[in-house]
């Protein structure tokens, strides 16, 4: 599930830090259709129930991912929305595993484009 959504933490505490919603009365931004509920995890990367990313509010720069998205079907995996609608997004590169299960991986040269479609799909900040 998507960190945008309780934004628990791995060790099941709500994070302070990571923008969340934690009820459903928040209007969410991005709206219900381009906010990401459900996401394939890399399966040499699951770890806990979350899939988290930096996101503009972190301290982190956009050169990382804490979670690797799936690339088990087509080069590509599928994304359920709040809204209910489901994607298959296809990536401009193969996402591979390349650090140890639960550490932070770079990303790889032409990733960036990837990331910042999936950035897109998480709450940014909490003023929003």
């Amino acid at each position: 599930m998507s960190q945008s959504i309780d934004g628990l933490s791995y060790v099941g505490q709500i994070s302070s830090e990571i923008p969340h919603y934690s009820k459903t009365t928040e209007p969410p931004n991005p709206v219900p259709a381009n906010l990401l509920a459900f996401i394939e995890v890399h399966q040499d990367e699951i770890m806990d129930d979350q899939f988290g990313i930096p996101v503009k509010a972190d301290s982190y720069d956009d050169g990382e991912w804490w979670d690797v998205p799936a690339n088990r079907h087509n080069q590509g995996c599928d994304f359920s929305f709040v809204d209910g609608h489901v994607e298959h997004w296809r990536w401009q590169v193969p996402k591979k595993v390349t650090v140890p299960r639960g550490s932070v991986q770079p990303l790889a040269p032409g990733e960036l484009g990837d990331f910042n479609r999936m950035e897109s799909g998480f709450r940014q900040d909490f003023s929003d």
